[in-house]
């Protein structure tokens, strides 16, 4: 098998053999003869001298031109090809591909659709195999990982046939991690590399240099797609609505060029309820805020769409499940019913917690009202468990029976709530009588006000449950309300303030009775000693007391359920009563399946697409609804070129190299000899040393 040269021309400087030659003779001693007494004791003695000398000589010039030649041929770097029998003169190859499965894969640009694109360029790699290489495939969509081992390329070819794109994102460098675990099972005397199928998006390989691939393994990298193709995208949706935001959904324009209008549509359970124009600037994202219509108790589906063509078209949709919450039943107790309902004691209460209350055309709300007399009040109480209202709103009464001071001790002890108002039908002996181990308060006597200007809240507890809605700045100015009577109090021990008068006379005072809450209120529930019913805070100070004396404060009127994302295995937690419960998950398409959750009540699942999943228990009842959507990160279609993500691949050399990996280097298709020659030259320098040395001594 012959040698061959990687720099054959060098072999030219071999001509320069010469010069050693030259030097030795040009340096060569000359006899030098000296007078002595008598020379017959040195003839003998500097003839064997001269023979040991020219012997060294000789073999020094030796030596030189050898260095001279090693040093020459290490430069024109030797090899020795490597063949086996089964190649005939050929290298078998095995390819390890590494194939990109993301989300971005399902978008089209000026080559048409991304997808079989890719599929094609992967069965030409393919076919350009012979019949004894082999490839790999490694997969990477929300997590790599090896799909094939080293098989025929048939093999390889019919698994990516029947492969489709993700709905998650993909990593090169968790790629690029298996791939390298693959070749290090590669067959030693093969060629081994690796082929990138990608679209080579730019949020797919941001830490490719964490994934270094071992040195001398070429790498093939095979696009798929535009460098920039334009593209939008729904990057949030959320319902829910807090102090400083409201339900809003987020567009995002990853394009060049601006759109003067685009249309966008909002729908909830199926149906649309919104459609809305929205002007975009190039490269720029902004939020679109949404009005929601009244939604009944129970689960809804919201989706908010574009009505546009794009690049990618998966992510012009977004999903999310919302849950409105069973309203509070509320009892109101009316002792002065009258024709006209704005003259009723309990108007102002029933207006701010629901506005169409006792209208035709009722709207669902937070709170369901009943409006009952004192008499009727204990039938209300002692009625079935899912029949009794959560909370009691009790005007000024004159005085109650026995039978309604058992029935309103039992409904706040076994958790109820119950609000109570002060005014003129109140005496303080029948107040005290009926409420002694219910109210905060014992009450004195009545105070009317000196003047018009009355009294106004001095004091409020906001860091508190009952006026927490007053936290943020600007929510609301307490001190406008005007008080001209009160009754006056003495506080019972344990209870609590919440607000004062300027005077220190409490306002608003509670009591924890058993499981349940008691709220006094040191005015009328109508406008009969204030104007507070009239001002904006009693709205939202009202409905918070309510939802607080019901033991749900701090619930909002709609909530969010779980938001996933598609492709990517995710966690959903229950809490400990569903431990070990056997669970029915249906998803988008209607497929149903059945999931057990742990001890902690977590099920864990893997969305496989976009859309709505249904939760339900043993019995069929909904449990849960949630949404998958995309990933965002893919909606931004910027790629790199092949060149650039060339530039990132780390290298790394192996770690385990043996001693003829090291004398003859790493390569599998052929044996380097340089660095052999090169060592033959630093020995070849010592002995040079050495024998120069004795010549000249």
């Amino acid at each position: 098998m012959p040698f061959l040269f990687t720099n054959a021309a060098l072999l030219a400087a071999l001509a320069g053999l010469g010069i050693p030659v030259l030097l030795h003779l040009l340096l060569k001693r000359k006899s030098q003869r000296l007078r002595f007494s008598t020379v017959r004791f040195f003839a003998k003695q500097d003839e064997q001298a001269s023979s040991k000398r020219k012997l060294r000589n000789l073999l020094l010039l030796l030596l030189r031109l050898l260095i001279f030649a090693l040093i020459v041929l290490a430069f024109a770097r030797p090899y020795l090809p490597l063949t086996t029998p089964n190649t005939a003169g050929r290298q078998r190859r095995q390819v390890v591909l590494v194939l990109d499965r993301s989300l971005s894969l399902q978008a089209a640009d000026t080559g048409g659709a991304r997808w079989p694109r890719l599929q094609a360029a992967a069965r030409k790699l393919l076919r350009e195999l012979k019949a004894d290489d082999q490839a790999a495939l490694v997969v990477c969509s929300d997590r790599a990982t090896i799909a094939s081992g080293f098989a025929s390329a048939q093999v390889i070819a019919k698994t990516i046939a029947d492969l489709s794109p993700g709905t998650g994102t993909a990593d090169l460098t968790e790629g690029f991690r298996e791939a390298a675990k693959l070749l290090a099972t590669a067959d030693p005397k093969a060629d081994p590399s690796v082929a990138v199928l990608s679209d080579l998006q730019r949020a797919s390989s941001a830490n490719l240099a964490t994934a270094p691939l071992p040195e001398g393994i070429a790498v093939e990298i095979l696009p798929t797609g535009d460098l920039a193709a334009p593209n939008l995208a729904v990057a949030d949706l959320s319902l829910e609505a807090t102090d400083d935001v409201l339900p809003h959904a987020m567009v995002a324009h990853h394009g060049d060029e601006e759109i003067a209008a685009l249309e966008t549509e909002l729908l909830l359970d199926g149906k649309s309820v919104s459609v809305k124009t929205v002007p975009l600037k190039a490269g720029a994202t902004t939020n679109l805020d949404l009005r929601l219509p009244t939604l009944t108790p129970g689960w809804h589906q919201a989706e908010f769409r574009l009505r546009a063509q794009d690049s990618l078209a998966a992510d012009d949709r977004r999903f999310q499940s919302v849950f409105v919450p069973q309203p509070v039943s509320v009892l109101l107790v009316e002792g002065r019913p009258r024709p006209r309902s704005f003259e009723e004691q309990t108007f102002f209460v029933a207006a701010a917690l629901d506005p169409s209350f006792g209208t035709s055309n009722r709207a669902p709300a937070r709170f369901s009202l009943n409006k009952a007399s004192p008499a009727e009040m204990v039938a209300r109480l002692t009625a079935a468990p899912t029949n009794r209202p959560a909370v009691v709103v009790l005007p000024s009464q004159g005085g109650l029976s026995g039978t309604a001071r058992t029935a309103l001790l039992a409904h706040v002890q076994s958790g109820g709530g119950l609000l109570l108002f002060g005014g003129a039908e109140t005496t303080a002996s029948a107040f005290n009588t009926d409420f002694a181990d219910l109210a905060p308060v014992v009450l004195k006597g009545d105070q009317t006000a000196d003047d018009e200007f009355g009294w106004h809240v001095a004091e409020a507890d906001k860091a508190g449950p009952l006026f927490a809605p007053f936290r943020p700045a600007n929510s609301g100015n307490l001190a406008l309300p005007t008080f001209l009577r009160r009754h006056t109090v003495a506080m019972v021990n344990p209870s609590s303030v919440h607000a004062r008068l300027e005077d220190g006379t409490p306002l608003v005072a509670s009591r924890e009775v058993g499981r349940g809450r008691v709220a006094f209120v040191n005015t009328t529930a109508d406008t009969a000693w204030g104007d507070w019913p009239k001002h904006r805070t009693y709205l939202p100070w009202l409905q918070n007391a309510v939802q607080w004396l019901a033991g749900r404060e701090g619930e909002p009127s709609l909530r969010a359920g779980a938001n996933l994302v598609a492709g990517s295995e995710e966690e959903l937690e229950l809490g400990g009563g569903f431990a070990q419960a056997k669970l029915t998950l249906t998803d988008p398409a209607g497929k149903a399946q059945v999931q057990t959750a742990d001890a902690q009540g977590r099920v864990t699942f893997t969305p496989a697409q976009a859309g709505f999943y249904r939760l339900a228990d043993a019995q069929g009842r909904e449990v849960r609804r949630f949404s998958a959507n995309v990933a965002t990160a893919e909606a931004d279609l910027a790629a790199w070129r092949p060149g650039d993500l060339q530039a990132q691949i780390a290298r790394v050399g192996n770690e385990q190299t043996s001693l003829a990996s090291g004398l003859f280097g790493g390569e599998r298709s052929q044996r380097e000899f340089w660095r052999v020659l090169l060592m033959g030259v630093l020995v070849l320098l010592f002995v040079e040393t050495l024998v120069a040395n004795r010549s000249y001594a």
